[in-house]
């Protein structure tokens, strides 16, 4: 594995974050992020694409607007006689 890749001084910071939660949630969720990142990798996708992903889950947390957006996209309903592009 490329030590490089990973940043060291953003790892410390996510450490010092980590310990400073008394509850114990940003660990928990740590480990969430990462299982679930394993679980994608398995699954096929790729670093730029996970990036992607996460980068975009990162700003709906922000946006509350974006939010909203995003869930009316996802409830609408599918198109009559796409059925082979729509997901």
């Amino acid at each position: 594995m490329n030590e490089e890749i990973f940043d060291k001084v953003t790892i410390d910071e996510m450490i010092e974050k980590i310990k400073q939660d008394k509850t114990g949630r940003m660990a928990l969720l740590m480990q969430e992020i990462m299982d679930v990142c394993e679980k994608a990798g398995k699954g096929g996708f790729t670093m730029k694409e996970l990036s992607i992903i996460a980068t975009t889950g990162w700003f709906l947390s922000q946006n509350p607007d974006l939010r909203e957006f995003f869930n009316n996209l996802m409830s609408l309903p599918k198109p009559e006689g796409d059925e082979e592009i729509w997901n």
